[in-house]
């Protein structure tokens, strides 16, 4: 692993500037028995030995109601201990760069890496590195990436926003990859093969019966013959592990000349973090975050199982009107509200549905949920529309839909937006027609509750 090395200094004759952190964690006790501060510490918050020696050298470093607290002292329930971490960083910024985040909070943030863009900096990048840009973006913090990857590998790497949280996550990050190598593999199929350096090489591995334990699973998603696109598992973290390993059963990664792959359809090794798994340092909280295949690795897709959108596995034979989550992605919760039966033979006319979507949206933006909307469109089936939320509690959803539908049940206005300059289809709407059409699931909704809310709630019923 390389920070700035000390040629990078010799070539620059001035050392990059030094960053001071100074980061506060707030951790409560949650403990009906009193423990000492280093028990609770160390056993219950994961915090590492090494740490709770630097804040006890601190001044000011554990800290219970703005006095300072001895790892010997005992706390109790609901002590609110507060770590002051003082750390230093030597990345210098570069405001220039721009990597997609794809998560955050106070403890970490979730990178999207374009392939070319080395993590860490050295002697032959000293300023375009996701660490410089995590520099820029947070130039009060320290950088610690606790997923790292290769310079061409792309996708998600997380960089912790403190030291406690990087010791959380460290080894605890299991990923799932996208690999694009030559030839036809198996469906399926586990690579055990120990993987060692090779011999007069800084760079290079290999699979050497004396090198570490190495695990790597696939499951072949698509095959163009030339080509296969494999999801990649690996259950141990060696350097280059998921190259080499394929190398070594004859199916080098598409444009990895470095173990054996050819440039002749991308210009680097073919390899993506598709997905990562971890444990929210705040919260506790399992989280998984994904990333798209990128566009130069999309080619290789072919025959590839797509996805299945979420209400298509939901029978529409066993259900009716009402209102249903069809999925929940993180803090985004997508709303089915259904005006009409599925298959039913009646469907909401085009005017009118376009006239709800309108009222609808209008209320629902100037509702007090306003900053917890984030989206209402009809339904392409004609059977009702989406509503998509952040952050609002299911008895807050059916309150609002049911608050919206009876606003449009009543309304006799001027339809919101309904001008050439304002609307893309001002003349088809029916106002009278939507008045009609939201009534049986404003009946519906009456005493609707949040287990109603699930599908399959309905289909348990007689």
């Amino acid at each position: 692993m390389h920070w700035v090395s000390t040629s990078l200094y010799a070539r620059t004759n001035t050392p990059p500037r030094r960053k001071t952190e100074l980061k506060e964690i707030r951790l409560v006790v949650d403990s009906p028995q009193p423990m000492t501060l280093k028990n609770f510490l160390t056993e219950r918050k994961g915090v590492s030995k090494r740490m709770l020696a630097k804040l006890k050298r601190q001044e000011g470093g554990i800290t219970r109601g703005g006095r300072l607290v001895r790892s010997i002292d005992m706390v109790y329930d609901g002590d609110v201990i507060v770590l002051n971490l003082n750390d230093t960083s030597f990345l210098e910024p570069n405001p220039e760069l721009s990597v997609p985040v794809v998560f955050e909070n106070d403890s970490l943030v979730v990178f999207d890496k374009p392939a070319g863009m080395p993590v860490h900096p050295s002697i032959h990048h000293q300023g375009d590195t996701l660490g410089n840009c995590f520099a820029a973006m947070y130039p009060e913090l320290t950088f610690r990436p606790v997923s790292r990857l290769d310079r061409d590998t792309s996708g998600l790497c997380i960089a912790a926003k403190n030291a406690h949280a990087a010791k959380l996550l460290q080894g605890h990050c299991p990923k799932v990859y996208y690999a694009a190598v030559h030839g036809e593999i198996p469906e399926s199929g586990t690579i055990n093969a120990p993987i060692a350096r090779e011999q007069e090489s800084i760079i290079l591995r290999c699979v050497r019966g004396d090198g570490r334990a190495a695990v790597t699973h696939y499951r072949r998603i698509s095959c163009s013959g030339t080509y296969s696109l494999a999801e990649v598992t690996p259950e141990t973290g060696r350097t280059h592990q998921i190259r080499v390993h394929f190398a070594h059963i004859g199916h080098p990664l598409a444009g990895d000349d470095m173990y054996g792959g050819k440039r002749t359809d991308i210009s680097r090794h073919a390899l993506h973090c598709a997905q990562i798994t971890f444990t929210d340092p705040e919260t506790g909280k399992e989280v998984t975050v994904r990333s798209e295949l990128p566009d130069d690795m999309k080619r290789f897709n072919g025959g590839i199982k797509m996805k299945r959108i979420a209400s298509f596995e939901v029978d529409h034979t066993k259900f009716g009107v009402g209102m249903y989550i069809s999925r929940i992605d993180g803090d985004i919760t997508t709303f089915d509200v259904r005006m009409v039966k599925p298959n039913g033979g009646v469907y909401v006319s085009n005017p009118s549905l376009h006239t709800i979507e309108h009222l609808f949206a209008t209320y629902a933006r100037n509702s007090e949920f306003s900053d917890k909307i984030i989206y209402v469109g009809p339904m392409g089936c004609r059977t009702g529309f989406y509503l998509l939320t952040r952050d609002l509690p299911k008895e807050d959803a059916i309150k609002l839909v049911r608050e919206a539908y009876s606003f449009i049940a009543s309304y006799d206005g001027e339809i919101p937006g309904c001008s050439a300059v304002e609307c893309g289809n001002y003349l088809e709407h029916d106002l009278g027609a939507a008045k009609k059409d939201v009534l049986p699931l404003l009946e519906k909704l009456e005493g609707y509750t949040p287990e109603m809310l699930d599908y399959s709630w309905h289909f348990n019923q007689k």
